[in-house]
């Protein structure tokens, strides 16, 4: 399918303005990207079009996965046609994970289940949760 001409778009600097529901400069729709994009070929529009009749499907930056970039895809169909039209020898490395697959990541972390790909990716994107200090740790008196 050649390289992604999208996935370069998504590891610039957030400016700050999604339109997402999100509202999350670091989570942008395909939809989204499909309105913006005017330069897509053909060919990979047709693509993602055909992605999002399965449902939803969103990028996600995220500075802890080899290419910061991470897509959260509604259903396995989707990941497995993202996972065979992923061009290995583009610039950008990107993880694909469909929305069960975020779930089981997220329930092994013990974090609650979402229920849709933008609340994985609120999930996926919050800080890691403050370990508690042991009594005296950390603290000024001595």
């Amino acid at each position: 399918m050649g390289p992604d001409p999208v996935a370069p778009l998504l590891l610039l600097p957030a400016t700050g303005r999604n339109p997402c529901t999100s509202h999350d400069p670091s989570i942008l729709s395909l939809q989204e990207i499909l309105t913006h994009c005017r330069t897509l070929p053909p060919s990979r529009r047709a693509f993602y079009e055909a992605l999002l009749t399965h449902g939803d499907v969103v990028a996600v930056r995220v500075n802890y996965l080899p290419g910061s970039l991470l897509w959260l895809v509604t259903t396995p169909t989707q990941a497995r046609l993202m996972r065979e039209g992923h061009d290995a020898d583009a610039d950008v490395e990107a993880t694909i994970l469909s929305l069960q697959e975020a779930r089981d990541l997220l329930t092994t972390v013990g974090d609650a289940v979402p229920a849709t790909v933008y609340e994985a990716a609120a999930w996926l994107l919050a800080p890691p949760p403050e370990e508690p200090q042991s009594p005296g740790e950390g603290s000024s008196h001595r």
